[in-house]
């Protein structure tokens, strides 16, 4: 940056020609202007009022000097041709300097033909104090630039210097301290600050709130409201923190409540399994020991029966077998007693020979017939006892037959009775097992009913989380609404106003406007449209009191302001008269103005020459 030292911007007792105004507040607004190039709409003001007649000089980096000077309603403007640097000064005399730098540096020509934006600062000019001391301590303040603008050739946008924004306010506390004035800058500054932060909380634009606040305190150290709000915010955003905290770490809390049910339930599932197996396992064993060792006893038991009964069969034939062998003995014994018998009897008889001839032979008839007899009881005899032989051992293979039938009914009865006691073990033991399959199922369905009770809480707190997101959304919408309606309502009634041509109330609905909506570009441009309607009717009625002051045709005044020769010619016509102002500066630059607007020097001849 170029930056020119000039004697009249050194505040001295000696040099009170010109000296530079403070700007104490700069309201930053990009508009679409109808003219091509950076454009500066200024305003300076003196306690709130409009300040006419302070020199605004603007000197690019080659030297080349633009005085402007400020109208009746403190206005100037400008526009900055491109890739340049500037100073721009405010000064008027007994008050106190103002410096801005300004650069278009990196905005080509072509691209500046396309380039439109406009800002529109607002400066406050305290009154020089007469002490020389502080006039020194002023000096050190404002002998270098208080604000800086310069184009952002990556966005394509003409930006700020944020850090001499933010130390603005604070530099002019200290110069209001040290000129013992007050500024009705601060109090609106800090007023503005505080709807500002005051809307952006209520939208629950938390950092735009905090930095209003702190722009308010800045503005007023001292004030107890700025802080209160701040505390407030600080607690907004951390309940809002808090909440999102809180929301995130009960869906984790959930989740993992989940997962931890879900492994609980398989692990139980599991575990149920394997012991209902095992149980199941665990009585098969015990049924099939109980079952086999029934089939065993009652084989035991069988075996034991059939060899008491081979065992008394075995008895019965020997006591058979011996009886016969006795029979057998008895037989024989009488059969060799018999034999005995006849031998002595034929001995006998050969002995008698003669004598027993016919008693021999009738003996022996007798004999015959009775060895006939015996033979035939003993045949008898020995058919009956044959008979009773075969009827006993009959008995006793009916009774072995029997013993056995009764040895196998009594297995078919143990095999059926293990047949019998399988099938019941068999049947407990499906039983057993479809009511623990039973139980399995319905431990299973209690698992799946809780695991169906987590699902159905988490998505009922996911459902609640999801209602209160939508209420907190529909709450944000409404209140969107809402300013979107305060908003409309402000636009509407600015624009009632402007019909009506109540100006002053048309800024303040259009302000309202551009406070509930800062990022809305009309409010901006409705007030420049409202700012242009006063300052037309202003010069219109400025034109109008000097026709009815000034007779027709070109009245000339001369007047001596500091160092700077002033003439003054009123041009009236019918109804309507215009300013034509030539002022000669000390330093030897002339300049010519019509109305509080910069002209040529041949503009100025061809309107007010030859018309006295």
């Amino acid at each position: 940056m170029v930056k020119q030292q000039y004697s009249y911007m050194i505040i001295t007792p000696a040099y009170k020609t010109y000296f530079f105004s403070f700007c104490l507040f700069l309201i930053f607004l990009h508009s679409i202007n109808s003219n091509a190039q950076p454009r500066i709409e200024g305003i300076v003001s003196h306690n709130g009022k409009p300040l006419q007649g302070a020199d605004v000089l603007i000197i690019n980096s080659s030297g080349t000097e633009k005085v402007l000077t400020t109208n009746a309603a403190g206005g100037y403007s400008f526009n900055f041709p491109p890739n340049e640097e500037y100073d721009i000064s405010i000064s008027k005399v007994g008050f106190t300097q103002f410096q801005i730098s300004y650069s278009t540096m990196g905005l080509t020509g072509e691209a500046s033909k396309k380039f439109k934006s406009t800002f529109k600062p607002v400066s406050e000019l305290f009154e020089l104090p007469s002490d020389q001391g502080t006039i020194l301590k002023l000096n050190a303040i404002l002998d270098k630039p208080l604000l800086s603008y310069y184009f952002n050739s990556e966005k394509n946008t003409m930006d700020s210097d944020e850090n001499l924004e933010q130390s603005l306010t604070q530099r002019l506390s200290e110069v209001a301290a040290i000129s013992g004035t007050k500024s009705s800058t601060i109090e609106t500054n800090y007023k503005s600050a505080l709807a500002k932060g005051d809307a952006a909380l209520q939208s629950k634009n938390y950092d735009l709130a905090k930095s209003a606040y702190n722009e308010a305190l800045n503005a007023k150290p001292d004030e107890q409201y700025p802080n209160t709000k701040l505390a407030e915010v600080a607690k907004a955003i951390a309940d809002a923190e808090a909440k999102e905290k809180a929301v995130a770490a009960e869906k984790e809390r959930l989740a993992k409540e989940k997962v931890l049910a879900d492994a609980a339930a398989k692990e139980k599932a599991e575990k149920d399994k394997e012991l209902a197996a095992a149980a199941a396992k665990e009585k098969a064993e015990k049924d099939k020991a109980l079952a086999a060792s029934a089939a065993e006893k009652a084989a035991a038991e069988l075996a034991e029966k059939n060899k008491l009964a081979k065992d008394k069969a075995d008895k019965d034939k020997a006591a058979a077998d011996a009886a016969e062998a006795e029979r057998l003995a008895k037989e024989k014994e009488k059969a060799d007693a018999i034999a005995k018998a006849k031998a002595a009897k034929e001995l006998a008889d050969k002995e008698l020979a003669d004598k027993a001839a016919a008693e021999l032979a009738e003996k022996n008839r007798l004999a015959k017939e009775k060895a006939e007899k015996d033979k035939a009881a003993a045949d008898a005899a020995e058919a009956e006892r044959l008979a009773k032989e075969k009827e006993k051992a009959d008995a006793i293979a009916k009774a072995k037959a029997d013993a056995d039938k009764a040895a196998k009914e009594i297995a078919d009865k143990a095999a059926a009775d293990l047949a019998e006691k399988n099938r019941l073990a068999k049947e407990k033991a499906d039983r057993e097992k479809a009511a623990a399959d039973a139980a399995e199922t319905e431990r299973l369905a209690k698992e799946k009913e809780k695991a169906d009770a987590i699902a159905k809480a988490k998505a009922d707190a996911d459902k609640a989380l999801a209602e209160q997101a939508e209420k907190e959304r529909i709450a944000k919408e409404n209140e969107l609404k809402l300013v979107q309606a305060k908003y409309d309502n402000a636009i509407a009634k600015g624009d009632s106003c402007v019909k009506a041509k109540s100006y002053d109330m048309a800024k303040t609905s259009y302000t309202s406007a551009a406070s509930l909506k800062p990022k809305e570009t009309i409010p901006a441009i409705k007030i420049k449209e409202v700012d242009s309607l006063i300052e037309t009717e202003k010069r219109s009625l400025y034109t109008n009191e000097l026709a009815k002051k000034y007779p027709e045709g070109v009245t000339e005044e001369k007047v001596k302001e500091g160092n700077a020769n002033i003439t003054k010619r009123i041009v009236v016509k019918g109804n309507t008269g215009n300013l034509y102002i030539k002022k000669e500066t000390g330093f030897g630059a002339t300049y010519f103005f019509k109305d509080g607007a910069t002209i040529t020097e041949s503009e100025f001849i061809k309107n007010t020459e030859g018309k006295k």
